[in-house]
């Protein structure tokens, strides 16, 4: 048996969009009692790695982990067995939807602090 690639040389080779493109063929069969849902997990499991390799491949190759994380979240929002409950799950725990949001509404990152006052009691603008 060959040796399995890892995510970083994968992407290094330039190879990970058809790894990718070869797990999920793997997922499809004409039955869906043996249909699997592509996802994150499985795809490092099929790769030989775990989510940890996905971390790394953020640090070093930023664009194919973005590629990754797009092609899992397009495989969860079109599944034709999963219920809403299940994607929504998915989508915050494994491709941190969750924080997403909090992260894109937060100035706190890049070191600035804004306070934003709802009422101005003197009504003088300050």
């Amino acid at each position: 048996m060959a040796k399995k690639q890892s995510l970083e040389e994968a992407a290094t080779a330039g190879r990970l969009k058809q790894k990718i493109g070869q797990y999920l063929q793997s997922c499809r069969v004409e039955e869906k009692k043996n249909w699997r849902f592509p996802n994150l997990a499985g795809f490092c499991r099929w790769m030989g790695c775990g989510i940890d390799a996905v971390d790394q491949l953020r640090l070093t190759h930023p664009a194919d982990a973005d590629y990754l994380a797009a092609v899992m979240e397009d495989e969860a929002l079109n599944s034709p067995v999963l219920s809403p409950t299940v994607v929504g799950a998915y989508l915050k725990r494994r491709l941190a939807y969750s924080e997403k949001a909090a992260a894109s509404s937060s100035l706190a990152d890049c070191g600035e602090v804004r306070l934003v006052f709802e009422h101005d009691i003197a009504e003088d603008g300050e």
